[in-house]
């Protein structure tokens, strides 16, 4: 697998690891997991998320599923006349 460099968005830090390289063993995590930690507080807590819990993740981004956690709402698309 090649290295990449960490995401970091919003002060959260967003790596692709080996899945071999997790110290999580209640679960596989195949070739790639993906590792998320608050860029304020990188020793702090970390999350480990496989390929495919990653990619639901994303897809319910996408799809609106988190939208109820903004304090602010989006801006919402002019109805097409």
């Amino acid at each position: 697998m090649t290295e990449q460099q960490p995401v970091l968005s919003d002060g959260v830090i967003i790596e692709f690891i080996d899945g071999k390289d997790v110290p999580v063993d209640h679960k596989d995590f195949g070739d790639r997991a993906v590792v998320m930690r608050d860029a304020k507080n990188p020793d702090g807590p970390i999350l480990y998320f496989t390929e495919a819990e990653w990619d639901a993740f994303i897809a319910g981004v996408k799809d609106g599923e988190f939208d109820d956690l903004l304090e602010e709402e989006p801006p919402q698309e002019q109805a097409q006349a």
